[in-house]
């Protein structure tokens, strides 16, 4: 199976032609890492992917992507957004969006009627740009602000209020990662700050907020000393922006910020193994976690309010196949172990999980089918 982009320049993913959070550890309720299983969401027969959820309660999810695009380049591809009511996944309207092209990456809730969707607009191949739908409680539109503030295509996006969200992205040319701030009334740029010996050749892949004071982004940055590629954190502590603890080697694509002092993020390493690393508030850490067959990657990571419960999903290639498959792993407060999780066809894979403190329902959502026919996957724990 080939590692490729869930969206442009998305580090890690699992299909040729699809696109691609705060860990509170304390008392509460925690999740078995019990079965999953498949519940429809729309459409079908539309090439459809999804790339992005987010819950605000068990019975009130999102979950975004992109349909009706270009078989092998997306081109002509227009956002989709699905509502789960408790009930059901539907499809939602959505609002025109500039260009002819759009999709969306990652989507953010912090209410019933406060949440954030981000990716992409562009002309055909060419002249990306960011975009930004914010949903008041009643309908989705698109926010004019957006594209001038993150002069990239977003990848991540971390609502904390309807007057606190943070999004990040990258440009499409030279690399250089993007953050912009929401204050409630227009988004605006705000300077990244980098490590020594970081010019301009950066990306920001995600973002995550367990807070207004803290703010987690990942990344990163040609190493113009040792002319190789390095991890890098940035943190905001609700005063400023600061370079945090640098993550160990490897491709970090999803963050799931608790606390200062606990902080996960998942990928791939170089030889296309799971990656999973932890941070204390002191320094990260890679965790052990199993990694089946070949090219197995993380897209997603997510938590409840117990320690011993963390999802990370994504996809794997099974042994004597080049066809990806899902991947659900679960940290017990001990040890990731792989859960069983099913494949509609011999061509899926999980771009993302979520759930909320004292939900009994984690939401994972990839895509099935093959390259130029998707169909949204939506597996439902809980």
């Amino acid at each position: 199976m080939p590692r490729t982009l869930r969206l442009l320049h998305r580090r890690a993913a699992f299909t040729v032609a699809a696109a691609g959070t705060a860990l509170a550890l304390g008392t509460g309720v925690a999740f078995a890492a019990g079965s999953w299983m498949v519940v429809t969401a729309p459409p079908t027969g539309a090439n459809a992917t999804l790339t992005g959820v987010a819950t605000v309660s068990d019975s009130d999810a999102w979950a975004v992507g992109f349909r009706n695009g270009n078989a092998f380049t997306n081109v002509g591809a227009k956002v989709l957004i699905d509502n789960w009511n408790g009930t059901a996944w539907t499809q939602v309207t959505t609002p025109a969006t500039p260009q002819n092209t759009a999709l969306l990456n990652a989507v953010s809730a912090s209410s019933a009627t406060d949440a954030w969707a981000v990716g992409r607009t562009q002309n055909n191949k060419s002249s990306l740009q960011g975009l930004a739908l914010q949903w008041n409680g009643t309908a989705w539109s698109v926010s004019s602000s957006f594209t001038g503030a993150l002069a990239a295509f977003a990848l991540g996006v971390a609502d904390i209020s309807p007057t606190d969200a943070y999004a990040v992205g990258n440009n499409s040319s030279i690399p250089r990662g993007h953050l912009a701030h929401w204050n409630g009334t227009t988004w605006s740029s705000v300077t990244v700050p980098l490590p020594p010996n970081a010019p301009t050749n950066t990306t920001l892949n995600a973002i995550s907020a367990d807070g207004p004071n803290d703010v987690w982004a990942v990344g990163t940055y040609l190493n113009s000393a040792t002319g190789q590629f390095d991890n890098f954190s940035i943190h905001f502590n609700g005063t400023a922006w600061a370079v945090g603890p640098a993550p160990a080697a490897g491709n970090l694509d999803a963050l799931k910020a608790n606390s200062p002092t606990d902080v996960w993020a998942v990928g791939s390493t170089s030889s296309n193994a799971t990656l999973t690393e932890h941070f204390n508030g002191t320094a990260w850490s890679v965790v052990p976690s199993p990694s089946p067959g070949t090219s197995a990657v993380l897209n997603g990571v997510t938590t409840s309010n117990a320690a011993n419960n963390v999802w990370a999903v994504g996809s794997f290639a099974p042994a004597g196949s080049t066809s990806p498959q899902t991947l659900t792993l679960n940290w017990n407060g001990t040890a990731w172990t792989t859960v069983a999780s099913p494949n509609p066809t011999s061509f899926d894979g999980l771009n993302a999980v979520a759930t909320n403190p004292g939900a009994a329902i984690v939401w994972a959502v990839g895509s099935t089918g093959q390259s130029g026919s998707f169909n949204p996957l939506v597996l439902q724990n809980g």
